[in-house]
């Protein structure tokens, strides 16, 4: 745990606008002799003193920033074909979307004429149909990664994650169930829907994506040195292919 706190007090001093080049070099070395699961015990220990993950989010890109990119080597410690690597991959992907599905409730709400022909619908209703694969993507965590992690520390952190796959699906689903049935809303009333759901999904998913990335599978990474694990693991994952990249109908 020191060397954990001893990078949470690095983050701080960033934090706080030390000038960098007077951090860069303590950092590196620190970082030399650390491992994944000492980033993550400093990310959930800053958690703990009260900071919020969008701060904390923050933080760490304006770290990642000044170490360049041995941070980023140590983060991504994955080969090619790892099948987190894949997972995190889709998460850059939703990431996207969600950037996506921001402007798009913009550009609703500023719409005189809303309509299943306007351009603001039709882009609102394609970014619906590439944010349902969530579910698929969460049913390759929930099915496939999270049941071999039940033996290992982060076994809490799935069941915590695992819940919160429930809540996204439940409301991506609201979101769906509100494109499809767009002429059954007054066009106020449906500005009020797509407003709610958007501003609920963004930050909840982009937090999701966080956790999962900076404390789940730096954890994971270096608990599980088993190649047999991670390797049955990409086996049963190759079967569901990759999620989020072929749109599914939205609109029946």
């Amino acid at each position: 745990m020191e060397k954990a706190r001893k990078l949470a007090d690095i983050l701080e001093r960033v934090r706080g606008g030390e000038d960098p080049s007077k951090i860069r070099q303590e950092a590196r070395q620190l970082l030399s002799t650390l491992r994944l699961s000492d980033i993550s015990k400093a990310h959930k220990y800053l958690v703990g003193t009260g900071m919020s993950l969008d701060q904390l989010r923050t933080l760490v890109y304006a770290f990642a920033s000044i170490l360049g990119d041995q941070f980023a080597l140590l983060r991504a410690n994955l080969t090619a074909d790892h099948p987190v690597r894949r997972v995190l991959a889709e998460h850059e992907m939703f990431e996207c979307f969600l950037a996506d599905l921001e402007v798009a409730n913009i550009m609703i709400q500023e719409a005189d004429d809303l309509n299943e022909l306007s351009s603001e619908f039709r882009r609102l209703e394609h970014i619906t149909e590439h944010l349902q694969a969530i579910d698929i993507h969460d049913q390759r965590e929930d099915d496939l990664i999270f049941p071999a992690l039940e033996n290992y520390p982060c076994k809490s952190i799935c069941v915590v994650l695992s819940k919160a796959h429930w809540r996204i699906r439940n409301m991506v689903g609201n979101l769906t169930m509100a494109v499809n049935n767009f002429r059954q809303f007054d066009p106020i009333q449906f500005k009020i829907q797509i407003n709610a759901l958007s501003s609920a999904i963004v930050p909840i998913v982009r937090e999701h994506i966080f956790q999962e990335d900076n404390i789940l599978y730096p954890v994971a990474i270096d608990c599980i040195k088993d190649d047999k694990i991670w390797w049955r693991i990409k086996q049963l994952s190759d079967e569901m292919g990759y999620c989020g990249f072929d749109p599914q109908p939205c609109c029946s």
